[in-house]
């Protein structure tokens, strides 16, 4: 099967922010976004947050507001500065999907460059920039309820 036939759609597209509170109120303003379609993970609440994401709707997609917080966050996805980080892609069957990148000379990175990561809600990974024409791309497997 061609890795084309096994991506189904752009899931998201990942930026990082200094300030994801900040962020989400700039986005709520010029995008019309309502408070309630905004998820934050993990809440304002946990002070211990290494990272804070937030997940905004928009255009049939979401963006991931990812806000690196500890300096091991930081180190782990590679210390990047603010704006777009990623684009992921939803598939159909990620090991196949990342047997095929492989085939094609395209290496697992980033977080993932020991193999997919199950996340409880997903199965990713990621793919090492130098392989893709300079940007990370993540493929995502939700799992099914």
């Amino acid at each position: 099967m061609k890795i084309c036939e096994m991506v189904k759609k752009v899931r998201h597209v990942g930026i990082i922010v200094d300030d994801v509170q900040a962020s989400i109120e700039l986005y709520k303003k010029i995008y019309d976004i309502d408070e309630a379609d905004v998820k934050v993970m993990p809440s304002f609440d946990d002070k211990d947050a290494e990272s804070r994401f937030a997940f905004i709707p928009l255009g049939g997609q979401e963006f991931e507001l990812i806000q690196p917080i500890s300096e091991r966050f930081k180190h782990m996805v590679g210390n990047p500065s603010p704006g777009i980080n990623h684009i992921a892609f939803t598939v159909t069957d990620i090991e196949k999907a990342v047997e095929r990148m492989k085939e094609k000379g395209v290496r697992l990175g980033h977080v993932t460059k020991d193999g997919i990561l199950d996340m409880k809600r997903s199965k990713v990974a990621y793919f090492n920039p130098e392989d893709t024409g300079g940007i990370l791309v993540e493929y995502v497997e939700p799992v099914e309820d």
